[in-house]
């Protein structure tokens, strides 16, 4: 995995270096008696338009890439930020395997669900902003 964001990041190197690239840590939970978790990383390169991120369950070892898909954004309130929506596409052993539906207003994140591609089978998580740590990533504990 790491190869491979090297590899792209040498690929971009010339709008990399001009870029505006923002980034997000997100920790997300399932809840429960055995809560599922992961840390979501998300990257956005303005310039470009360029979207890519990566996911990591708790005790995996390995990070799953992800796309972005699709960005839609609609206004609610005309006093409070839009509330966006992002699909974001797992890839795995070179194939889609599922995709993350974020729904998003400002900080908030009310929903967050994770569609399984060969299932179909819809997991819901909730964000656990307590677990992002200064460093940037997820601590469960």
């Amino acid at each position: 995995m790491k190869a491979l964001l090297v590899t792209a990041a040498l690929l971009f190197a010339p709008s990399i270096a001009h870029a505006e690239i923002t980034h997000d840590t997100f920790c997300f939970s399932s809840g429960g008696a055995k809560p599922t978790n992961f840390e979501m990383q998300t990257y956005v390169d303005s310039s470009t338009g360029l979207s890519w991120g990566f996911v990591k369950y708790q005790n995996s070892r390995q990070a799953i890439p992800l796309i972005l898909a699709e960005s839609t954004s609609e206004t609610l309130d005309k006093n409070a930020p839009d509330e966006e929506t992002t699909t974001w596409v797992e890839i795995y052993g070179k194939q889609v395997t599922g995709e993350y539906q974020m729904v998003s207003q400002g900080a908030m994140i009310p929903s967050m669900v994770y569609i399984n591609k060969k299932s179909g089978k819809k997991t819901a998580f909730g964000l656990n902003a307590g677990a992002v740590t200064d460093t940037g990533s997820c601590d469960w504990q």
